[in-house]
């Protein structure tokens, strides 16, 4: 499920997630729900050490940013009022919400590294802000401080992989 203020939009082949009218700060976005794969794609975002949802829905164009305007809530919005049908062999996760305001046409992003430790594969980042990763390849990757500025942000199996790797 996805808010109403929220759209997919194709630009020059590429696809995005972005606000179709202004969005406030905590407004929910959009579930993530998808089948399981037990290894890590572009497009998946990992939920357990070896397990990887692959997104159904809005949510697998959303873009990262070092300075996203979202997050994930990581707890479970699934029932059958609020989605009402899951294809067989999907779950339901999390969602995300907005952490600020959002401008009607503006791409809605999240950070990857705090759901993914170990990406399939790194990428450039484009954010431009000034604390930018420059290359994006996972929780993993980056140096102790940079693990420590997200530590509130981490996912629980990130969290749990930060943990046991101190």
């Amino acid at each position: 499920m996805q808010s109403h203020s929220v759209e997919v939009v194709e630009t020059k082949g590429f696809f995005s997630l972005k606000a179709k009218e202004s969005v406030s700060s905590g407004t929910f976005l959009a579930d993530v729900w998808g089948p399981l794969k037990d290894s890590a794609t572009p497009y998946t975002v990992q939920v357990g050490i070896n397990e990887h949802v692959d997104p159904v829905g809005p949510l697998k164009y959303t873009n990262h940013s070092c300075q996203p305007n979202a997050k994930f809530i990581y707890e479970s919005r699934y029932h059958e009022a609020l989605i009402p049908t899951l294809d067989v062999g999907h779950q339901a996760f999390w969602y995300i919400v907005a952490t600020r305001d959002i401008k009607k046409g503006e791409d809605v992003t999240f950070d990857y590294t705090t759901t993914e430790y170990e990406m399939s594969r790194g990428f450039k980042c484009l954010c431009g802000v000034e604390n930018c990763l420059g290359e994006v390849k996972g929780f993993k990757y980056l140096s102790a401080e940079q693990k420590l500025q997200r530590k509130n942000a981490l996912s629980p199996v990130i969290r749990k992989l930060y943990n046991n790797a101190i």
